[in-house]
């Protein structure tokens, strides 16, 4: 295979390398760790109905006051007066506390329904996430010392490659990650000779769904062409006929 040949191929393993790990790193949390913050910001918004919970307890007063002044569900605002004059401003609250007070366990579940009804592709566990993210950046950095390895010896033979925009400055720069600058002719011993590793099941998924919708985006621009052709071809026998 020649240089050219090769750094390409490796280019297109480096590109694949870096959309894992962004999707590594912003892919949706999984199911059940989506659930979790579900049932976490509904007990949280419970907790903060205090005003309500006191009111609650406001009813087991023997003050027949106590319990004609209280309102479970009182939302309060307020207006400010400059000058004068009223100066009515947003009204900005928050129903929820005290919904998920009355109503959580009702509220928790519908919302876990729909969490488990919901179809999309997970990325891996967070408690995943940093190792494989050290590992697909330690890979990458392989890849790309074989490429500037290929780009070092294509020069060497006077053929000029272009770098990637993208390039790593470190690589080009032969800096090795514990913090010394390597010795030029260092630059083929020090490229890794690893293969590159298998994407996770989780991107390949995330990579299918990505294909699919694609090809039904084009499905549909297809029909779409069709019909117009079918349109104007039909006008176009129309205006024949006349």
């Amino acid at each position: 295979m020649s240089i050219e040949k090769s750094i390409q191929k490796l280019r297109e393993q480096i590109q694949q390398l870096k959309e894992e790990i962004e999707w590594v790193a912003e892919a949706p949390v999984t199911r059940e760790e989506w659930k979790e913050r579900v049932a976490s910001w509904v007990d949280g918004m419970a907790a903060k109905a205090e005003r309500t919970s006191s009111a609650l307890l406001s009813l087991r007063s023997a003050n027949p006051r106590t319990v004609r002044d209280a309102d479970l569900l009182a939302i309060q605002t307020s207006v400010a007066q400059v000058a004068g004059q009223t100066t009515v401003r947003d009204i900005d609250f928050s129903i929820a506390p005290h919904l998920t007070w009355l109503l959580g366990d009702a509220i928790k579940a519908s919302m876990l329904a729909k969490v488990e009804a919901m179809d999309y592709v997970p990325g891996l566990p967070l408690a995943e996430r940093p190792a494989r993210l050290a590992q697909l950046k330690q890979d990458l950095r392989a890849l790309e010392e074989k490429e500037e390895a290929l780009i070092c010896e294509a020069e060497a033979n006077h053929m000029p490659i272009y770098r990637r925009s993208d390039a790593d400055p470190a690589v080009v720069l032969n800096y090795d990650p514990k913090g010394t600058m390597n010795e030029p002719a260092s630059r083929k011993v020090y490229a890794s000779s690893a293969p590159l590793p298998e994407a996770s099941p989780e991107f390949v998924a995330h990579q299918a769904a990505q294909s699919m919708a694609a090809a039904q985006y084009d499905a549909i621009n297809a029909t779409a062409r069709m019909n117009q052709q079918v349109a104007a071809y039909a006008q176009a026998v129309k205006a024949t006929a006349k």
